[in-house]
C-alpha cells in the first residue's frame, strides 16, 4: 500500500494505490490531520481510491464512522470527495448518512470531485 498526501490550490489530496486496508485509511487520516492541522485554510480533501485494492468488512465501516465523527470540529466546514469505483461508492453514502454534519460525496473521476469542492 502507498498513500500520497499533498495541497494543491487549497484542496489537500491524497491517493491511495496497492492493497488498502482499514488501518491504512486511519492512518492516513492521523498523517492528514498532524501535517495540516489548521484545516480551516483548506476548500477541501479530496481522496482518490482508483488505484488501490480496498480490503473492506462491514464493521470497518463503524470505525471510520467513529473516527470521523472525533474530529467533526476541524473537518465539518470542509467538502470530503471520496473518488472509486463502484461498488464501494456506497460505503461513502453510509459513512454521509451516519455523520450528516461532514460534507462527504463520492465521485468516480477526479475532475469532478475537484469541481465540487471548488464551488
Amino acid at each position: 500500500m502507498e498513500v500520497t498526501i499533498d495541497d494543491q490550490d487549497g484542496v489537500i489530496m491524497r491517493r491511495f494505490s496497492g492493497e488498502v486496508c482499514f488501518e491504512d485509511m486511519i492512518e492516513s487520516w492521523n498523517r492528514l490531520l498532524t501535517s495540516y492541522p489548521n484545516l480551516k485554510q483548506y476548500k477541501g480533501i479530496l481522496t482518490n481510491f482508483l488505484e488501490a485494492d480496498i480490503k473492506h468488512e462491514d464493521n470497518n465501516l463503524n470505525g471510520i464512522v467513529e473516527f470521523l465523527k472525533g474530529y467533526l470540529d476541524q473537518l465539518k466546514d470542509l467538502k470530503i470527495a471520496i473518488v472509486m469505483d463502484t461498488p464501494m461508492v456506497t460505503n461513502t453514502i453510509i459513512v454521509g448518512q451516519r455523520v450528516k454534519s461532514l460534507q462527504i460525496k463520492p465521485f468516480s473521476t477526479v475532475e469532478a470531485a475537484l469541481q465540487w469542492i471548488e464551488n
